[in-house]
């Protein structure tokens, strides 16, 4: 291919490239949605994975006081961080932060006898996003909760859509949720 695209002038292999990579694209439905995105970046800690748009935030921080689950990750479509309002399972401070178009997950880990203790189900084949009248974690409507277990784990999914949330950022959401990766810590 290298001594094809040599015989093409410049301008003509840019668009070739265009052309194949939007091709390369649209062959992988999950990752079309992110297009508009600025392509994505990948998260990987503690063994757990996921892909998710670039112009989105994502942080390992703890959300508030809360010590025990373990905070592992937290990421959405706009900025956040702890506030004093942020306390325990309650975070009315990141609530304030949500956009009206904003939409977050942030998961948490049982470890020790809070995980022996846990009795949840397996993993969901699919997360579903909370509808407008769901209230969890003080995040305000469109907010849940999902525990599940995985891999020997147990974990707590909070997941918060703004009810104004555009089509694209829930469809980008529902993606990053279904395509993480869990593997033993």
């Amino acid at each position: 291919m290298g001594a094809v695209l040599e015989s093409i002038p410049y301008a003509l292999a840019g668009r070739l490239c265009g052309v194949v990579a939007i091709g390369a694209l649209a062959s992988f439905p999950a990752l079309s949605a992110w297009a508009g995105a600025a392509g994505t970046s990948r998260f990987s800690n503690r063994g757990i994975s996921f892909a998710y748009p670039s112009s989105w935030y994502v942080t390992t921080r703890p959300l508030s006081n809360g010590v025990e689950p373990i905070y592992r990750f937290a990421v959405g479509n706009f900025r956040f961080h702890r506030t004093p309002r942020d306390v325990g399972p309650c975070l009315e401070g990141i609530a304030r932060q949500r956009t009206a178009g904003g939409v977050l997950a942030f998961m948490r880990e049982a470890t020790g006898a809070d995980a022996r203790r846990s009795r949840v189900a397996p993993r969901p084949a699919a997360f579903r996003l909370p509808t407008p009248s769901d209230r969890a974690a003080c995040l305000g409507p469109g907010s849940s909760q999902v525990a599940f277990r995985q891999g020997g784990r147990v974990f707590y999914l909070w997941i918060s859509v703004a009810p104004k949330a555009p089509a694209v950022a829930r469809t980008q959401l529902t993606q990053l949720l279904d395509s993480m990766k869990i593997t033993k810590d």
